[in-house]
């Protein structure tokens, strides 16, 4: 029985060994001279190979983020591409490559989406939410909707794909970090439905809002753990840009 575990265990974690021999970082002045496409490739790699390295703390998938950021839309074609690749039905959970690609490339597109350009204020971005949804109703169909028991990588996948997707269309997490950061700052409560029609102001009228800060978490007294104690919130470094636009909207 142990020689069997052992056989089963090898098979599993085969290709994981196999992909730390082949998989080298680039060196930054390399990821530079690549292009969108290629950068989005060699992000999927890092996130590939580190996908079961718990104690991994290299930083070489935050360098390669930076310049997916700065290419922003450019980037999408290529991450359409592997999403359109992915086949629940062939690949289930996470086993098979194809799935930790899918993961990848869904959480560049999320970010892209809440940290330097809203996905659905241009026709590359709406095509991108498009294939997300594809994916989605591929998973429905393959069954991942249906929990199993104890944990189920299948219906985690569909159920993270679905919030992603949904807030692609509409709040992201921006837009929930200038909430927060409106009452903690300006004293200025934004009831959910008028978040909504402010971040669809801020959509038409600057897509780009999700770069103009970035965040840090603050010690928020005013919302309480179940303990009593004040919880850590993430607000807005530089929120000024916001506000101004916030009282454009309400002109």
């Amino acid at each position: 029985m142990k020689l069997i575990i052992l056989f089963l265990c090898l098979i599993n974690f085969a290709p994981i060994v196999a992909n730390a021999q082949w998989y080298k970082h680039k060196s930054e002045d390399k990821l530079a001279r690549m292009t969108p496409a290629q950068r989005v490739d060699e992000f999927v790699k890092e996130h590939t190979h580190h996908y079961y390295d718990v104690w991994n703390d290299d930083n070489q998938g935050e360098v390669i983020q930076k310049y997916i950021w700065r290419d922003g839309l450019k980037a999408l074609p290529r991450i359409i591409e592997i999403m359109d690749e992915y086949d629940p039905t062939q690949y289930s959970g996470r086993r098979g490559n194809k799935a930790m690609r899918f993961d990848a490339a869904q959480g560049i597109l999320t970010d892209l989406d809440n940290h330097i350009v809203r996905l659905r204020a241009s026709e590359e971005g709406k095509r991108a939410i498009d294939a997300l949804g594809r994916a989605v109703e591929r998973m429905r169909a393959a069954g991942y909707a249906v929990k199993k028991d104890g944990f189920d990588w299948n219906y985690t996948t569909l159920n993270i794909a679905v919030i992603d997707l949904n807030r692609a269309k509409g709040v992201n997490d921006m837009d929930d970090d200038i909430q927060g950061t409106f009452r903690f700052v300006y004293k200025v409560i934004l009831p959910d439905a008028e978040l909504l029609k402010f971040s669809n102001y801020l959509t038409a009228r600057y897509p780009e809002y999700p770069s103009w800060s970035e965040g840090q978490m603050v010690k928020d007294d005013a919302e309480l753990s179940p303990a009593g104690l004040p919880v850590m919130n993430r607000m807005l470094k530089k929120p000024e840009r916001y506000y101004e636009a916030y009282l454009e909207f309400k002109r």
